[in-house]
């Protein structure tokens, strides 16, 4: 279960189902809870989330904080997402149902109980994590970190029941970089998320109109507004606009630093590719833990304004040593085998019988 509320929920969903469909020992299939099982407005939620954050971050950063004090997402999404968790679920009579979605965990956790399945949720943020992670039902929790864990108890998750893995990336990202080839000159890239946001493009801007003798790549993704909009900048460096981009991991592995936004399994796949990160954007909530965790490892730099990044990356083009510090760093968070440790753990699960109080009617199996 995911959806496209943000990219990483899906990156997330695909690695996961990529590692369980090569085990030859079951079958995987991608839901998105909202667009698949909801009904409206709940299918419009992937279209508002990437509307709040590029145009109204801090109506977002309200909404975040908000439900963040007591209030059950099982009734408020209830009356929209129920039913049609339970219909697909009944369709489907999955053995095990993986949620690497926040809000729809406590719905997701009854519906799976109705057809004797375990539920074990994924949690993608590094830091400081939200409460709708953490429901009532749910059989199991991967997190990424200590902290992660240790929020998962505060809201109410039994201890036995969390595991601290990491975060799930596919395996193109966990190879090892090649050997630096020497290249004729310092290249960037950038990406801006899903969303992008006018504060990304601003800095975008200030990269490519600096005089640093470099190159400058900006990955869009499926934004195709936003890669116009980087095509008609005004540059004094060759600068490249890419669409969507599928072997994104060549790529990062390819370049001399990276700039991005705080998207956690983002930063996940860069420590495992082994490429400096310089942090430009940063969307409050969820986001703004994972900085702040990443940070405190000393693992990226920050560039709050524009003046900033041009600064960072200038003083990071003449300081290699500098550059190789951020990839040690990195590299110590780096969980490169996350997926298929989640993905293995989930198979033995299939090995043990279900709970007395979630045996299902047809029995258990793989």
């Amino acid at each position: 279960m995911h959806s496209r509320v943000g990219g990483g929920h899906l990156s997330a969903a695909r690695a996961l189902a990529a590692e369980l469909e090569v085990s030859g020992r079951c079958t995987a299939r991608l839901v998105d809870a909202y667009v698949e099982c909801g009904r409206w407005p709940v299918t419009r939620f992937p279209t508002l989330y990437a509307s709040l954050a590029r145009q109204h971050p801090l109506l977002w950063s309200l909404l975040y904080s908000t439900t963040s004090r007591q209030l059950n997402p099982s009734w408020i999404m209830g009356p929209f997402l129920r039913r049609g968790l339970r219909h697909r679920l009944r369709r489907e009579r999955p053995d095990v149902v993986v949620s690497a979605l926040p809000v729809v965990n406590g719905l997701l956790a009854g519906a799976a109980a109705r057809v004797g399945a375990r539920l074990e949720v994924v949690l993608t943020d590094w830091h400081s994590v939200h409460p709708f992670w953490q429901a009532h039902g749910v059989d199991h929790y991967t997190t990424p970190t200590e902290s992660a864990r240790a929020d998962c108890i505060r809201f109410g998750a039994p201890p036995e029941s969390i595991d601290v893995v990491g975060i799930p990336i596919r395996r193109e990202f966990a190879a090892p970089r090649p050997p630096t080839r020497r290249r004729d000159r310092f290249t960037i890239l950038s990406m801006v998320g899903a969303e992008g946001s006018p504060r990304a493009l601003r800095n975008i801007a200030a990269l490519a109109s600096s005089d640093l003798d470099g190159r400058l790549i900006v990955v869009c993704g499926r934004n195709d507004e936003l890669r116009q909009q980087v095509e008609r900048l005004s540059a004094r460096m060759p600068l490249r606009a890419l669409g969507f981009v599928e072997d994104i991991a060549t790529l990062m592995r390819s370049v001399d630093v990276l700039v991005t936004k705080a998207g956690g399994l983002t930063l996940a796949e860069a420590f495992c590719c082994g490429v400096p990160v310089v942090i430009h954007d940063v969307l409050a909530g969820q986001e703004a833990g994972n900085l702040e965790y990443v940070l405190a490892h000393g693992a990226v730099e920050y560039a709050l304004t524009p003046a900033m990044l041009v600064r960072t990356i200038r003083e990071l083009a003449s300081d290699p040593a500098r550059r190789a510090r951020l990839v040690q760093r990195g590299s110590a968070l780096a969980r490169p085998d996350a997926a298929r440790q989640i993905a293995a753990n989930v198979l033995r699960w299939l090995e043990k019988p279900a709970p007395l109080d979630k045996a299902s009617p047809r029995g258990r199996g793989s």
